[in-house]
């Protein structure tokens, strides 16, 4: 393994970290030779030929995910070699910006025989032709059988809407399944231009493979009878794991967003004049998302149980150029992509590398030179209430040049716990980070994760490391490990302490916790670590709670901030790309947990709307679909509000919004205001 310090300058926090770490907190991508997935950043489009022949001759061969477009932006498989080797060091900081990691945390394995790279065309394959607007969703669960997603009658004419499902899943093999003359088939087969995971086509214009490919809607009439769908055997047969509960986050969102009854039709009268008590009316909709076509990217099991979001960028890009690939080049005018997840972490400037990919994707692909215009819907995220950012400006020279906060961190908690601590680069010369224990043991970014001289020592990759130069930012990543009991050490739960000195006047530091609670739909025993002020606490707490404007406690003099807690994806305030936020239909108040702005450098004042994500106080989350015919249910977060808004996005036009903020603060909760469900 190599020392502290031996990385190329452009691998990121959690790649260095992985490496300090000998990777034992994260998945590897497989078993075989290349075991790594990164998303990277060339110095110039033109490089990656360059790249993948230096990095051949140095001992350290990679492979390309596809890509049609012209970005400087490609997923890349490597082996661990590539991260280690001296001389592929080398040619990483020749011809590479940014590398960041893309691997989940904790480990399983996975083996794969790697293709050549290709990029195929989609939109020819199958029998029935693209329309003008192809609708892609990335998310956890498709009920392509469910009735609010077919089209012509159950039977020998049955079709699903769902074009195609990419399943991220490493370790999905192919099913093998007799078609209704008994001949042999395969449900699902390996994408030929993609390197992992397996892809489930609708039809298919000319039978492929050997046994034949059974497609999405000959799966569905091979369980179907009397004009009825099996839809448990369907999901089941398929193994579909995360369609056997009547729920999931993905079947809700891309109800919401391409379902037949829309919003609108599910929530009461709320238009003027309207009694919004009466009941919903459940009318079937008829603008164009109801009718579209729609790709869906299944994220991979072990991602989707990693709560951090550390593994979204490779996948992320991946997935909307699987998308992308489905669109016809003259008849597709516009694609829509929702992506209901991300992170609380990052630098929160525009500057992320998967935020600076899709802005390239959605400035390449504009609707010009026979290409679709490509528009992505971000939510804003869940959390204002999470107690997980900190900022602090030092003005005056009689300020102190340091500042400390708590770091709680609850026990029994099975994740690795990160915060990150972002500066301007030009303000962060001579800062130190230290992290203390509950039990006094010290860490430092200038020495890094040791063991203390008494007692049991640290987990040794629990602490503070050394500070990155990240673009114009230096980035501090502080890591706690899992506090589970287990054998052998068990680490220290409770009130860590987090202190920055050295500040210069005009300095101004932000800390994010990385969200450690799970995802829908997921049991890991994780629990969410949040950040404490104890000073502010101690004076002002009492105070505060007594003080109830606008549906917020209040918060002020705390370093612990309710703004600038976007999702860490939806910072950049670029054409192409939109954020929503959520409020209340009885009063039109932004939804307590809905993510504010501004992005820090004020990149973005805040979203760019807000969409219903509650009914009432009382009546919390939005209804649609689950993962059954007929089976609704209410998802709560601005997971719900972003397919709304994508919704809008589809149609020709979105719509004037209603109680436009009148001062920046409302400004930065809910945009441009609030937009009437779709």
């Amino acid at each position: 393994m190599p020392k502290s310090g031996r990385y190329a300058k452009c691998f990121d926090p959690y790649l260095r970290y992985a490496i300090s770490t000998r990777f034992e907190n994260f998945e590897f991508f497989g078993n075989g030779k290349f075991r790594l997935f990164f998303l990277v950043e060339f110095k110039e489009a033109a490089q990656p030929e360059k790249f993948a022949d230096e990095m051949k001759m140095a001992g350290s061969p990679v492979v390309f995910g596809p890509a049609k477009d012209d970005t400087r932006y490609a997923t890349v498989h490597a082996g661990i070699s590539a991260v280690l080797n001296s001389h592929a060091l080398r040619v990483w900081d020749k011809h590479v910006s940014k590398v960041e990691l893309s691997l989940p945390l904790k480990a399983s394995s996975r083996t794969r025989t790697f293709l050549p790279r290709i990029y195929a065309d989609r939109w020819d394959e199958g029998e029935q032709p693209p329309g003008s607007l192809l609708i892609g969703v990335m998310d956890d669960g498709c009920p392509f059988a469910a009735a609010h997603f077919l089209k012509g009658p159950v039977g020998a004419g049955v079709i699903t809407r769902v074009r195609s499902i990419w399943d991220q899943t490493q370790n999905k093999q192919p099913v093998p399944v007799d078609d209704i003359n008994d001949k042999a088939c395969l449900f699902g087969f390996v994408p030929p231009d993609f390197l992992y995971g397996l892809e489930f086509s609708r039809d298919f214009k000319v039978p492929i493979g050997a046994p034949r490919q059974m497609g999405l809607d000959e799966w569905i009439r091979l369980h179907s009878t009397a004009g009825l769908i099996d839809e448990d055997g369907c999901y089941a047969d398929a193994r579909f794991k995360n369609l056997a509960p009547r729920q999931s986050h993905g079947g809700h969102v891309t109800d919401v967003f391409a379902g037949r009854v829309p919003t609108s039709s599910r929530v009461g009268p709320s238009q003027p004049g309207q009694d919004r008590r009466d009941p919903p009316s459940w009318k079937i909709g008829t603008d164009p998302a109801c009718k579209a076509d729609l790709v869906f990217v299944q994220f991979p099991d072990n991602c989707i149980r990693d709560a951090t979001g550390v593994w979204l960028k490779a996948y992320v890009v991946d997935g909307i150029r699987f998308i992308l690939s489905h669109a016809h080049p003259t008849k597709t005018k516009k694609v829509v992509i929702n992506l209901s997840y991300g992170p609380t972490t990052g630098p929160h400037d525009g500057t992320a590398e998967l935020e600076a990919a899709m802005t390239a994707l959605t400035a390449e692909f504009n609707g010009t030179t026979n290409k679709p215009k490509l528009e992505i819907v971000l939510a804003a995220g869940n959390a204002y209430l999470s107690e997980g950012h900190v900022v602090f400006g030092r003005n005056t020279t009689t300020q102190p040049d340091y500042v400390e906060w708590t770091w709680r961190v609850p026990p029994d908690n099975t994740s690795l716990c990160f915060a990150e601590i972002w500066m301007k680069e030009n303000e962060a010369n001579g800062v130190t980070v230290t992290l203390t224990s509950p039990g006094g043991a010290r860490s430092s970014s200038t020495a890094g994760p040791t063991a203390p001289p008494y007692g049991d020592p640290l987990p040794p990759y629990t602490g503070a490391y050394a500070p990155l130069v990240w673009g114009t930012n230096t980035v501090w990543l502080l890591a706690i490990e899992p506090t589970i009991a287990a054998s052998g050490l068990i680490p220290e739960h409770g009130d860590w302490t987090i202190r920055v000195d050295g500040m210069g006047v005009s300095a101004e530091v932000h800390a994010y916790v990385a969200r450690s609670d799970p995802n829908m739909g997921v049991r890991t025993g994780a629990r969410r670590s949040y950040f404490v002020d104890p000073k502010w606490e101690q004076t002002r707490s009492a105070e505060a709670t007594c003080k109830y404007i606008d549906g917020e406690f209040d918060k002020r003099g705390s370093l612990i901030h309710r703004n600038g807690t976007l999702n860490g994806l939806a910072t950049a305030d670029v054409s192409g790309v939109y954020v929503a936020g959520g409020y209340i239909l009885t009063n039109g108040r932004k939804s307590p947990y809905s993510s504010a702005g501004p992005a820090r450098g004020g990149a973005r004042l805040g979203p760019d709307y807000a969409l219903p994500c509650d009914e009432s106080y009382a009546l919390g989350g939005i209804r649609a679909g689950g993962n059954r015919s007929g089976a609704v249910f209410r998802l709560r977060g601005t997971s719900a509000a972003a397919p709304q808004l994508a919704r809008w996005v589809s149609s020709t036009a979105i719509p004037l919004p209603t109680d436009i903020p009148a001062t920046p603060s409302e400004t930065e909760k809910r945009g441009r205001g609030n937009l009437k469900p779709p």
